[in-house]
């Protein structure tokens, strides 16, 4: 048992290592020029090896995609338990994601870019299920919180369900990142930090449900701080 531990070990480090190249050579060349001869010869090991681990090129990209799917899954889920009411712990998890999307902006980039390439009927449906198993623990997260915000009045009843609430907000932080890789976009807004934007907006969309209010006395510079020092990244 202990050899079939140490086995499954060395093919999960092995996976890493190609996945890390996946992902250098997807911010450098594009997801059209990633090739697996490429990848093959970063790791130092043969084709057919790496085609053992992934079916098609397809396959390795969406490990890239999955990766970066998994680390912000895991900060939602860390935010979801942070102490406060839950107006809150949904703040948090608005946190989380741009403060990913700061801290990680290859993972950001390369998920951007495969919104948009036609790869999904040419990755195997176990990759596919393991990346939709991730999204799915983004979504329980925060529709966790918004179920109990409901049934505290915290947040009140309204035509749209919890599920709709969590789409919309997500929509509307993705949507505002992608907006501000624009340049030129943003300087014609007057933005100067479009990061803090994203964190204004989340909180004015929380503000127009009518959720129960945040800050109080206090500014979302001050709340943020805290949630910096929740994840340790004072």
């Amino acid at each position: 048992m202990s050899t079939a531990t140490r086995k499954q070990r060395e093919l999960a480090q092995r996976e890493e290592l190609m996945v890390d190249a996946a992902q250098q050579q997807l911010l450098e060349k594009g997801f059209q020029q990633l090739s697996m001869d490429h990848v093959a010869a970063e790791v130092e090991y043969s084709k057919g090896t790496v085609y053992q681990h992934f079916a098609t090129k397809e396959d390795l990209v969406l490990a890239v995609a999955t990766r970066a799917l998994r680390s912000r899954a895991d900060a939602f889920e860390k935010a979801s338990n942070f102490e406060g009411s839950t107006r809150e712990r949904i703040s948090a998890i608005g946190f989380s994601c741009v403060q990913f999307a700061e801290q990680h902006p290859d993972y950001f980039h390369i998920e951007m870019m495969l919104k948009s390439a036609s790869f999904w009927e040419k990755s195997s449906d176990s990759r596919k299920e393991n990346h939709q198993i991730q999204g799915s623990r983004c979504f329980r997260s925060m529709n966790t919180i918004i179920h109990q915000a409901l049934a505290l009045k915290e947040l009140p009843e309204s035509r749209f369900s919890a599920e709709k609430i969590s789409f919309s907000l997500a929509s509307l932080t993705m949507g505002s990142h992608i907006m501000g890789e624009e340049c030129e976009l943003v300087r014609m807004a007057g933005i100067e930090d479009s990061k803090r934007f994203i964190r204004e907006y989340q909180e004015f969309y929380l503000d127009s449900l009518g959720w129960q209010a945040l800050f109080g006395d206090q500014n979302i510079e001050t709340y943020d701080e805290r949630f910096r020092q929740f994840f340790g990244t004072s």
